[in-house]
């Protein structure tokens, strides 16, 4: 089975557990992915699967490329917007899936699931040192400090090392970067809706496009009873 899915993001919202507790969680919509190609170590040197999400209509056909059309007409598959491969190190965590298979979200996620979500942060164009690096910007109630409140100040050197460093946070581009929030916690699936509810925040503007797959790290381990643990401790 396929660790991970494309989803788009529809946006915030929160829920109340069972406590009464108010959690902000992620509204995702997860899959369903089409096994558009599987790879395998014998012939592409790794095992993978080439996922496809967001159905294209034939007429939008011009849009993507001879080679792409023949993968989807190799597999008997309709065409999509969106491709991504997803790699497994064990030919046994694909199983028996091969090319025309669905998967949805209820098969590859489940309640409690730590994750990773990965994707492309909003764009905010160019921006100044306050905004983009948090720096706290001239004092306000000083005599001297007049229309220079969010500047960023004097960086010239006379002396060593007679330059800027690279690397010096100054003002321009923000956003438009590929970023992963691992460990998220999955605290809802809605099968019939292809919703994934997701705890806390994920990277990107609503209807953007993300991938979600199982969290690299912090898994949560299975509780051991006491009896158990005590037995697997060794005899002196």
């Amino acid at each position: 089975m396929a660790t991970g899915l494309l989803a788009k993001k529809l946006g915030m919202t929160q829920i109340f557990n069972a406590d009464g507790d108010c959690i902000p969680v992620t509204v995702l919509e997860c899959g369903p992915c089409t096994v558009v190609r599987r790879k395998s170590a014998d012939k592409d040197g790794y095992h993978a699967l080439v996922l496809g999400f967001g159905p294209m209509e034939a007429k939008h056909a011009y849009r993507i490329g001879k080679a792409e059309a023949g993968v989807f007409a190799k597999a008997g598959t309709g065409l999509f917007r969106h491709l991504r491969e997803v790699r497994v190190k064990d030919a046994k965590l694909l199983g028996e899936l091969k090319a025309g298979d669905v998967l949805t979200v209820d098969k590859v996620f489940k309640v409690n699931q730590r994750i990773d979500v990965s994707g492309i942060t909003k764009g905010r164009g160019f921006a100044g040192v306050v905004k983009k690096w948090g720096m706290k910007g001239a004092a306000r109630d000083s005599s001297t400090s007049h229309e220079h409140h969010r500047h960023i100040g004097a960086i010239g050197q006379r002396k060593t090392p007679g330059k800027v460093w690279k690397g010096k946070h100054l003002p321009g581009h923000y956003g438009t970067d590929a970023v992963t929030i691992q460990n998220l916690t999955v605290v809802g699936i809605e099968p019939e809706h292809n919703a994934l509810l997701v705890q806390g925040a994920v990277p990107g503007h609503a209807d953007g496009l993300l991938f979600v797959n199982t969290a690299a790290k912090g898994q949560p381990k299975p509780k051991v009873k006491q009896e158990e643990r005590q037995r697997a401790k060794p005899k002196v």
